[in-house]
């Protein structure tokens, strides 16, 4: 975290999704149960929303992302989706699972 205002907070992100990037984002939180992040990055841009519902289960994570890759990286549009789906998922299954372990 680079910095928190209220309910703004400011961040950075690197990692590799196909290629390296850095990026930096500015989240705002919606209490109770939601937040929303834009992103900028040498790969592009993003807007995601998150959204916490209860479910007889527990509880249900509703994520959107809305990303417009730029410059070379637009050859990847059609891949894209599929991609930042899948890794997405993965990390996410592998945070409950960790909360599930105690971890």
């Amino acid at each position: 975290m680079i910095r928190r205002e209220g309910h703004l907070i400011e961040m950075e992100e690197t990692g590799i999704m196909a290629f390296p990037f850095v990026a930096r984002f500015l989240v705002r939180l919606q209490p109770p149960d939601g937040w929303e992040a834009d992103g900028q990055s040498n790969m592009g841009h993003t807007h995601n929303t998150y959204r916490l519902f209860s479910d007889t289960e527990g509880t249900r994570l509703e994520m959107t992302f809305d990303v417009h890759l730029t410059g070379p990286y637009r050859l990847f549009a059609p891949f894209a989706r599929g991609f930042i789906v899948r890794k997405t998922s993965r990390e996410w299954d592998d945070y409950v699972r960790a909360v599930q372990s105690g971890r």
